[in-house]
Parts: C-alpha cells; structure tokens; sequence
C-alpha cells in the first residue's frame, strides 16, 4: 500500500494566518483564507496580484497602495505584476495604505547601549528588529518616544540618514500613532520649501516635527504601518 505524497494532499480551507502565526507550512487547499485590514476573504488559488487584493477590499491602485506583513513582523509592498505566493514566505496577513497623505496644520543587531525605558508589543519589536536599525525607547518628562538610529532618506533630501522619533502615546495600542520627528531637520536639494515643520525638543535635543496626519484605523494600523506610511511621506514630499 502506497501513501499519498503530503505535496499531493490536497486540504478543502485553510487560513493563512492562523498557520502562519504557528509557524506552520501552509498546505495545497481548494480555498485559502487570507486577511486584508480586519476582514478576511476566500480565494480558490495560492496566487494573487495586488489588483486581485485591492478588488475584494473595494480599492484601486490609483488610490491605495497594499503591503504583505510576514511572520517576524517584516513588511513589504505588493507591487505591480506581482504575484503574491501564499504559501511561500510566511505572509500573514495584508495591510492597504492610501495613497495621498494629508498635511497636518488646520535591530537585528543593535550597537550597546540601547536603551529600553518601557516595552512595546512583540509584534513591534519584531518588526523594529527586521528593519536592522539600532533603536530604543525613551521617556522625556513622562512622554514616551521611540527612536530609530540612522533610517535611511531617500535621495533629495539634504541627508542620507537621520535619527527617526515616534511619539508612543500611552494608550497605544489601540491609541494612535501620529506624525514623525527627525535629527537633524530635512530640507529638499531643490531648495523648494516643506509645509507644516516645526521645532521641538527631546530628550533635550532638537528635532523637526512633521505635521502629518491621517485616520487612524484600530486593529489594523500599528508601528510597521505608521513607519511605512513616515516613508511614503517623503516619497510624496519629493514630488511637490
């Protein structure tokens, strides 16, 4: 007697990030779950393209953008033509971003000593540690910030790297992330102006606050999204 080939076993539904979070393979399936935002869908194949993703949220690409959130917290863009392997690469679940933001006025190796004065979810740390950015967390008068050392600018600006601050508000999670705070300050090579900039200090240091504001969406937002939504702002500020 003969036994079926586990790659031939085929399962009638499995949820990708049930077992994706357990570290588990994802089997051949008639359907697989998947997650995008809060809600979660069927799809009949273990391929999908970022249109395919945006149609069943309602979104299109002129407006959204779409990003695969793997297990250890890693987060990557779904980009155009490409097809999503579902069971490859550990992706746990989908988060959209749009596109347009709003301007607000109206490690894996981490270089000693990182400092560590409160904790963040593991989800987070995952994810900060993916980045391979030294960083820590910090209190300044009771106000909770998370800094990042040396994240990467992209070209246009007057630096390649600066300090990053995020301000961790004491109800997070589920209370909101919101702007970004840079040392030194940035200004573009083109000499045009950035809108909504102004100086705080902290930790007694100087920094350049970035107005930017946006909806903040519970239990789908986190410190991965706020981050990619902090680069995607400077992508945009680079078009004005």
């Amino acid at each position: 007697m003969t036994t079926q080939p586990e790659d031939d076993f085929e399962e009638e539904e499995v949820d990708i990030e049930e077992l994706v979070k357990q570290g588990k393979r994802v089997p051949r399936a008639k359907r697989y779950r998947i997650r995008i935002d809060k809600e979660r869908y069927v799809v009949n194949a273990p391929f999908i393209t970022k249109a395919e993703l945006l149609t069943l949220v309602g979104k299109t690409a002129d407006k959204w953008r779409i990003h695969q959130k793997l297990r250890g917290g890693q987060m990557d863009e779904v980009t155009d033509g490409e097809k999503v392997d579902l069971r490859e690469r550990g992706v746990e679940r989908f988060v959209t971003m749009e596109l347009a933001q709003i301007d607000g006025e109206t490690a894996a190796q981490e270089a000693p000593p990182a400092r560590r004065a409160f904790d963040l979810p593991e989800e987070d740390v995952e994810f900060l540690n993916s980045l391979g950015l030294v960083w820590e967390t910090v209190k300044d008068a009771e106000v909770r910030w998370l800094l990042l050392h040396d994240c990467p600018i992209p070209t246009g600006f007057n630096v390649g790297t600066v300090k990053m601050a995020i301000k961790i508000e004491g109800g997070y999670p589920p209370a909101k992330l919101d702007m970004a705070y840079f040392q030194p300050g940035l200004s573009k090579v083109s000499g045009t102006a950035i809108p909504n900039l102004s100086p705080v200090t902290i930790c007694g240091e100087p920094y350049q606050q970035w107005s930017r504001h946006y909806e903040w969406r519970e239990g789908i937002d986190d410190l991965a999204v706020h981050y990619r939504r902090v680069e995607q702002w400077l992508l945009d500020e680079l078009k004005r």
